[in-house]
Formats: structure tokens, C-alpha cells, sequence
């Protein structure tokens, strides 16, 4: 009878324990028990049974924050290409506005010779009607009647003279009239070319305008997509900032819990491990700072989406053994949105550490225990948001964020 109340005193403790425990496995419950242990076993179970559906509604949520999170970047990847589409679509109207301007410059100045030119040739075909019309009247030079009329040799010199001059001019005339008839009919053709690079060129920027507007309907299609994600994206948001501001008060309570103990185990001290000795600095992936991540920590001093990786990445092997960087007492979350698998080490002196992403913790290990500077207390994993297995810890004093190369060295 003593043992089932020790064991129904058990039950009941696990019952209450901290949901952010491990999940542990369901125990058969013997009807035939005393009422209280049996009562205590059922209640147990039940406890299990929500939190394994716990768990899995968080897995199933930490896999829709990541798709979402990819769907974003990737529509915010295809705005980016479209606008670069646009950008050439622009340049290059421009250049083909530009090419159409120049030709119409020439067009212009063509058709201005052409007018002059065709005025010119105007004059020349009238002197040769005029021409014509007097040798259709008075005939053609009649050499003999000038020998015949001439009133002395000199007068006969200048005659002939004259009429050589007169029979050159009409050959001029007409050479020239040729020339000039074959200019313009070049002129002509010149600007019936031009005229249709023209309407090619026109053809062209049409078209590309059509496609630059195609593009224009894809980007605002995009953005209205991306605007519908980010409103979920800032829900998920808005989840997580609660849960860290959750996590951050229990921190700040444990602290001050845990922090006398911490000192006097030896933690506190300022000093930190490395938190995975079988893969050095060149393993670290992102460092502390300012984030393109959009569901991060909200800094207001960081560029655009605002946000801040508040420790370290570091991508060792899967699996990779994890230790505590100092002294101090262990806190337990497992499958934490963000964080994944998570644990929380208070060392005392307001310092205290953040490991992430852990794929299992180390056997035995709960909650509350105190645990060496160099102990392993969990392996490296891919839990949370992650998108490959890594380690992210954090280094905070006071529960503030600082960077954990300030003491680490990295």
C-alpha cells in the first residue's frame, strides 16, 4: 500500500510538472489500483496525450512558417527579377525613342535638301522648256546663214563662239538636269528607308512596352501575394514575439531563482566554453547582428526588415556533441517555435546562455540540475526554424542579447 501511494505522489508530480519538459511515454493504468494512483495514472496519460499533440500542431506549424517564409523570399526574388526585366524594357525604349529621334532629325534635313533640290531642278526644267520652246520656233543653228550673214571675220569669230557657248550650255543643262533628276529620286529612297526604320523601331518599342506592361501586371500580382504572406507572416510573428517575451520573463525569473545557486556551483564567472569542441570558429555560419530574416528579433537600428540574429550559428556535423559554455542550472523547452528544441542554462551573475535547433538532449538531463562547465547536453540539430543543422547559441546578461565572440573570441 505504500508503494502505490509513493508511486500515485509520483504520478501526481509528473502530472504538474512544466510542460516544457521532454516528452515522456504513457504508462499502462491498472484498474484494480486505489482510486487516487488510478485517477493519477489516467490524468498522467492524458497529460502525455496533449502534450505529444502539442508537439506535433508546432511541428506542423514550424513546417508552414518556413514554407511561408520561402514563398516570401522567392516572390520577393521574382519582383526583384521583374523589376530588373523592367529596367532593361525602360533602357531600352529609351535607346529606340533615342534612335527615332535621330532619324527624324534626318528625315527633317532630308526632306529640306530634297526640297531645296527639287526647287532647283524646278528652275532648270523650266530654262530648258524655255530652251526648247525657242529652237522648236527659230530651228537649230544654221552654220552656213552665219557664214552667209556675217558682217566681217570677227563678226563670224564671235558668232560661232556664241553658238559653241549656247550648244555647251544645253549640254550642261541637260547632264546637269540628269544628275540632279537622279539625286532626287536617291533622296527619294533614302527617306522611304529611313521612314522605315522608323516604323520598325515604332514596331519594336510597341511590343516592348506591351511586355514592360506584362511585367508591370506580374509585379503588382506579386506584390498583392507577397502582402497577403506578410499578413500571415506577422501573425506567425506576433505568435513567436509572445512566446520569446514568455520565454524572456521566464528567464528573467529564473534568474533571479537560480542565480545564487548558479554562483555557487561555480558559474557566473564571465568565462565561456565553446559550446561545440569537435567543430571550431570555422564552423560558424552567421555570426550576431543585423538579419534579413524576417521573423528575428525586431531592431530598430538595423537596415530593412528590421531584424537581428541574436547569437551565433554554428553548422557542425548532425549530431554534433553540444556543452554547456559554463556552470549553471538547465532549463528545458523542447519544440519551441523558434528555437526548436531549446535549452536555457542560468550561470548566475545575470549571465546565461541560449542553445537552439537541438536535435535530442542528453540522457537524463531535466530540468532544474545543475550541470558542469564541459558537460554534454545535447546534439546538434535542424529543429525550429532552420534550414540545415546547426547550433544557434546565445549569450545573455541581464536577458540582453550580446555577441558571444565578445567573450568566446571568435
Amino acid at each position: 500500500m505504500r508503494a502505490k501511494l509513493i508511486t500515485a505522489s509520483i504520478l501526481a508530480t509528473l502530472v504538474w510538472a512544466p510542460l516544457s519538459n521532454q516528452v515522456a511515454s504513457s504508462i499502462y493504468c491498472y484498474p484494480g489500483d486505489p482510486p487516487a494512483v488510478y485517477q493519477a495514472c489516467v490524468a498522467y496519460n492524458a497529460g502525455i496525450s496533449q502534450q505529444v499533440s502539442n508537439q506535433q500542431q508546432l511541428q506542423n506549424i514550424q513546417n508552414q512558417i518556413q514554407d511561408l517564409q520561402a514563398q516570401v523570399n522567392a516572390i520577393y526574388a521574382l519582383i526583384k527579377q521583374i523589376n530588373a526585366q523592367m529596367d532593361a524594357q525602360n533602357a531600352l525604349i529609351a535607346q529606340t525613342k533615342s534612335q527615332i529621334a535621330d532619324i527624324d532629325k534626318q528625315i527633317r534635313y532630308k526632306v529640306g535638301d530634297l526640297t531645296r533640290l527639287q526647287a532647283d531642278v524646278a528652275v532648270r526644267d523650266q530654262l530648258l522648256d524655255q530652251r526648247m520652246r525657242y529652237v522648236d520656233q527659230h530651228g537649230p543653228i544654221n552654220y552656213v546663214e552665219l557664214v552667209l550673214t556675217a558682217a566681217s571675220f570677227d563678226d563670224l569669230v564671235n558668232r560661232m563662239l556664241a553658238t559653241q557657248q549656247i550648244a555647251a550650255s544645253d549640254r550642261h543643262l541637260l547632264d546637269q538636269l540628269s544628275v540632279e533628276h537622279s539625286a532626287v529620286t536617291q533622296a527619294q529612297q533614302e527617306l522611304g528607308t529611313q521612314r522605315n526604320q522608323v516604323t520598325a523601331l515604332l514596331q519594336q518599342q510597341q511590343v516592348v512596352e506591351l511586355d514592360l506592361q506584362k511585367n508591370k501586371t506580374a509585379q503588382n500580382n506579386a506584390i498583392a501575394v507577397a502582402g497577403q504572406l506578410e499578413v500571415k507572416l506577422q501573425d506567425q510573428y506576433n505568435q513567436v514575439q509572445a512566446q520569446r517575451a514568455q520565454i524572456d520573463a521566464q528567464v528573467a525569473q529564473l534568474a533571479q531563482q537560480y542565480d545564487a545557486a548558479a554562483v555557487k556551483a561555480g558559474g557566473g564567472s564571465g568565462v565561456f566554453a565553446w559550446p561545440e569542441p569537435a567543430c571550431n570558429f570555422s564552423c560558424i555560419s552567421q555570426g550576431f547582428g543585423c538579419s534579413s530574416f524576417y521573423l528575428e528579433v525586431y531592431d530598430p537600428y538595423c537596415p530593412y526588415p528590421h531584424k537581428i540574429h541574436t547569437g551565433l550559428d554554428i553548422a557542425g556535423p548532425y549530431g554534433t556533441n553540444v556543452i554547456a559554455a559554463d556552470t549553471g542550472i538547465v532549463y528545458l523547452y523542447p519544440g519551441s517555435i523558434g528555437y526548436g528544441n531549446m535549452i536555457l542554462m542560468i550561470h548566475g551573475n545575470g549571465y546565461s546562455t541560449v542553445y537552439g535547433h537541438l536535435w535530442y538532449y542528453a540522457p537524463g538531463l531535466r530540468s532544474g540540475m545543475i550541470v558542469p562547465r564541459g558537460t554534454t547536453i545535447a546534439f546538434e540539430g535542424s529543429t525550429g526554424w532552420s534550414t540545415g543543422p546547426h547550433l544557434h547559441f546565445e549569450v545573455r546578461v541581464n536577458d540582453v542579447y550580446k555577441d558571444p565572440c565578445i567573450w568566446l573570441g571568435c
